[in-house]
């Protein structure tokens, strides 16, 4: 801690425990412009000059009222201090006697008014207007003759049977189906099947192979009718795979179709 301690200065030359009492000498220039700021200062003040006036003297509060009677002469001296005044007077519309006269009037003007209603006067009917009840006369019917009815059309017996129809899977269209089937009398059960069917460039049948799920096999009579059935035929394509599905229907005697 010894090494670290600040110390004083002093002269070259003396021994190390002489202590300089001697204060360092101050700079001129401050002290100059301090003395200067102050003399300013009290120069300044010297020249304010307070000046102290009296009281004001207050004016008496008064005022003079001039009562004014209903005489001509009274209500002429008004008519000129209202004419005369900062404030002259003007005719108000609404202070007039024939305001509410003459605004009734406009009302009435563009107000619209219906005709009074009068009623018709029509004369009563006969006070007696019940008529004799008529009793029922032996043998004679009291109540209306019944109109007679037209016979029933007769309506024509069509006779229903259940046909096969074709609707389209894959590789067809349902506008391709042929319009017209072949004859299918041997039904059994009206069950839906599906095929894939393979077709020639003519559009004949000449592969049918059924696409139920349990690999159950359809009936002989079905693939028979299946390959008598023409398609369109396709002369760019010699050969082609199509599916189709096949679901029973009632429809008339006179004819099938496959749409």
């Amino acid at each position: 801690m010894e090494g670290s301690a600040v110390k004083p200065a002093r002269l070259r030359g003396t021994p190390e425990w002489v202590f300089r009492w001697k204060p360092r000498s101050s700079p001129l220039v401050p002290k100059l412009l301090a003395l200067a700021v102050v003399g300013l200062a009290f120069t300044f003040l010297m020249t304010l000059r307070i000046r102290v006036t009296g009281p004001a003297k207050m004016a008496p509060r008064a005022a003079s009222v001039i009562v004014l009677g209903n005489d001509p002469e009274s209500r002429m001296m008004t008519l000129r201090a209202e004419e005369g005044g900062p404030f002259p007077s003007r005719f108000e519309l609404s202070q007039w006697d024939g305001m509410a006269a003459l605004e009734a009037k406009a009302w009435e003007a563009v107000s619209y008014q219906p005709k009074p209603y009068v009623p018709a006067v029509l004369e009563l009917p006969d006070p007696n207007l019940l008529r004799p009840l008529e009793l029922a006369v032996k043998g004679k019917s009291f109540f209306p003759a019944r109109p007679q009815e037209d016979p029933p059309l007769a309506v024509e017996k069509v006779t229903m049977k259940i046909q096969p129809t074709l609707f389209p899977l894959s590789g067809i269209t349902r506008k391709d189906l042929p319009k017209e089937l072949p004859a299918f009398d041997e039904v059994t059960e009206a069950a839906d099947w599906r095929f894939l069917l393979q077709l020639n460039a003519a559009g004949i049948v000449t592969e049918c192979i059924s696409l139920e799920n349990d690999g159950e096999t359809a009936p002989p009579a079905l693939n028979e009718w299946m390959r008598r059935i023409s398609f369109k035929p396709a002369a760019r394509q010699a050969s082609r795979w199509i599916a189709v599905g096949i679901q029973f229907t009632n429809a008339a005697t006179h004819g099938t179709d496959a749409r």
